[in-house]
């Protein structure tokens, strides 16, 4: 479905899609795939607020992202100390607790990290969001497009063609950015993603704040980046971590 372009306000400097008569949802899809794959790591210091019904936590951390298959992430206490390094890598995740000198992973693992959070992750859906990026590009099939009434925003709604549900994406009608996803099930929503204060990291448009929402969980993640860095070298042994071993073990 093709959704004119002419009648927006001139940005300037001009945008390259502001000469384009019109701007399609493949168009849209495509920029996306382009973007996803630009960065091919990401490291940064980050400010982590957690919000449930029952409290607010808020962590200073250092992630490390690869390829959109591994984190690592750092978590600092009052006094900068490491209190937590959470590791995803090869589909495997691990808790090393460097108080007790101990590791952890299955349950026991998920259950440390969601008292530490307040949430779980599924982190092969929710990673790339952690970098700007739509999760599961590859099964979207678009349903609709259109600009929404003021004309600031391209929105898709699309559907998984693999998983099921909806998945409606918003767009800056100036910048062609994405600002906000929304994944739905069964009329249920998922959850939600906001990418907001984007500013260059090198030739890069990045977001420097991402909330990621879980609505029937009540539950957010704001995350605050300070000084990232997009495609340097990360040291070699970022992602390694020993053979998980579990407490009652070391008892």
């Amino acid at each position: 479905m093709l959704m004119g372009y002419g009648c927006q306000p001139r940005v300037n400097p001009v945008a390259p899609h502001s000469l384009r008569d019109s701007i399609t949802a493949d168009y849209l899809l495509k920029r996306l795939e382009y973007r996803a794959g630009k960065i091919a790591n990401f490291k940064s210091f980050a400010r982590t607020t957690f919000l449930n019904q029952n409290q607010k936590q808020i962590f200073r951390q250092a992630l490390a992202i690869q390829n959109n298959q591994s984190i690592r992430v750092d978590t600092y206490g009052l006094f900068g100390q490491v209190v937590g390094i959470f590791i995803y890598h090869n589909g495997k995740a691990v808790f090393f607790n460097p108080v007790n000198g101990k590791y952890y992973s299955g349950a026991e693992m998920k259950s440390l990290v969601a008292k530490m959070l307040g949430t779980q992750l599924d982190f092969r859906e929710h990673l790339r969001v952690f970098v700007g990026d739509v999760p599961r590009l590859d099964a979207l099939k678009v349903l609709d497009s259109h600009l929404n009434a003021d004309r600031t925003r391209y929105i898709l709604r699309c559907a998984d063609i693999r998983r099921g549900g909806n998945v409606t994406i918003q767009f800056s009608a100036a910048t062609l950015l994405p600002l906000r996803m929304t994944r739905k099930l069964a009329g249920r929503s998922v959850y939600s993603v906001t990418w907001r204060e984007y500013a260059k990291v090198g030739d890069y448009d990045f977001p420097h704040l991402t909330t990621l929402s879980f609505p029937e969980k009540r539950e957010t993640i704001r995350v605050k980046y300070e000084n990232p860095a997009i495609n340097q070298k990360l040291p070699s042994d970022t992602f390694q971590f020993m053979v998980p071993v579990s407490s009652s073990k070391n008892q």
